[in-house]
């Protein structure tokens, strides 16, 4: 029975394996064996130190077509959805700073294709162009510091969902058997960077359906640590006039995280209501901020610049990194422009975001203290 339970547990993950496939990776590429991550409850509360996993740095978005202007938008969609999963903030991507990295946004972006989809929507094909969009992560993780947004670490608990639905022929309980039946759930989870394990359904697990829907955490903590898992969602998704609606509960190591409700006329949208609300909690206690430098003035030098022409793009091209907010030419010799510049992020942070830009080249490692401090100044070619 328990090698059976082993495999039943993954049958989540499967459902919604496109998801990262279409990125380059897994869906369960990073999954570790239930248990890897037991968290001692009487151990005092340490914020886990950030894990970046590359698959979090994709994202696909549907488009009305291929033009230049909705190829734009969309990538900046995708970067929405990308920040939102990283920092687990749901308001990240209308975060300014965030905003403001459309104007480089081809500068974060690696790889970015169209893709075809289809479906049978009621007995009719229906076609979908996707498009498929991977970033920068160092680029990201400057851009998210100089947001001022905290990041989510991707070593993120996978909870056991203890899921009964009643749809009017009694309560029943979601299995690895039916995973299709959470795979709104498992979607959303992936667009948050959550995923979820199912229980194999066992007699002991089928008896257990009373405590599910009284939402007692306690008692099914049980059957979890069957599985070797400290945390668990319980959820039930009933009928409720209009429509539907769902109670949730999230829990790790025995404390309550979240607990919540939600109705809809789709019970799409109720299944997948499950996610939301938990990721929010795990990252608002687990999310750190990045190590960039210290936001603040520093001086530049920039050789290369030897005209009008080659000043104007430089301007420019500071001007749309949205880490600097604002640009002040102090001197100009014919060897080279010093600059001050205002910085949301520290030098280190700066340097990232030049990595994918192709205009600025550093030409040392110096300057990494604000202006004031003893550290020489940065220099750096026009390229």
């Amino acid at each position: 029975m328990h090698s059976i339970a082993r495999l039943t547990v993954f049958a989540l993950f499967l459902v919604a394996s496109q998801g990262f496939a279409r990125t380059g990776a897994s869906a369960g590429a990073d999954v570790a064996a239930p248990g890897d991550e037991l968290v001692d409850p009487a151990a005092p509360a340490a914020k886990p130190k950030p894990v970046r996993n590359p698959a979090f740095y994709s994202a696909e978005v549907t488009v009305a077509s291929q033009n230049a202007g909705e190829r734009r938008g969309a990538t900046m969609r995708a970067l929405g959805q990308v920040v939102v999963r990283l920092t687990g903030n749901p308001q990240a991507a209308s975060n300014s700073v965030i905003r403001r990295a459309g104007a480089n946004i081809d500068g974060l972006t690696t790889t970015s294709e169209f893709r075809q989809e289809s479906e049978t929507v009621n007995g009719v094909p229906v076609y979908r162009t996707i498009l498929a969009v991977s970033f920068d992560p160092e680029s990201v993780d400057a851009l998210i510091a100089g947001a001022g947004l905290k990041f989510w670490t991707s070593a993120r608990p996978k909870p056991i969902l203890w899921l009964v639905i009643n749809d009017g022929r009694g309560p029943r309980l979601v299995t690895g058997q039916q995973p299709n039946v959470v795979k709104p759930l498992a979607m959303r989870g992936l667009e948050r960077g959550m995923r979820y394990l199912l229980p194999a359904g066992t007699a002991a697990e089928q008896a257990a359906v009373n405590s599910i829907l009284a939402l007692n955490a306690a008692g099914m903590q049980v059957l979890s640590n069957r599985y070797r898992n400290d945390a668990q969602l319980l959820g039930k998704v009933y009928r409720q006039a209009p429509g539907w609606a769902a109670d949730w509960l999230l829990t790790q190591g025995g404390v309550e995280l979240a607990r919540w409700s939600f109705a809809d006329l789709d019970p799409r949208r109720v299944i997948a209501s499950g996610v939301d609300e938990g990721a929010n909690a795990i990252a608002k206690r687990d999310a750190v901020y990045l190590d960039t430098g210290v936001a603040g003035l520093y001086s530049i030098e920039v050789a290369g610049v030897d005209n009008q022409a080659d000043f104007i793009r430089l301007m420019s091209y500071l001007q749309t990194l949205a880490v600097v907010r604002k640009v002040t030419a102090i001197e100009a010799t014919p060897e080279q422009l010093r600059l001050q510049l205002d910085l949301s992020v520290g030098m280190k942070g700066f340097r990232t975001m030049l990595g994918t830009g192709g205009t600025l080249r550093p030409l040392s490692d110096s300057g990494t203290l604000p202006v004031g401090s003893s550290g020489n100044v940065a220099r750096f070619t026009l390229q």
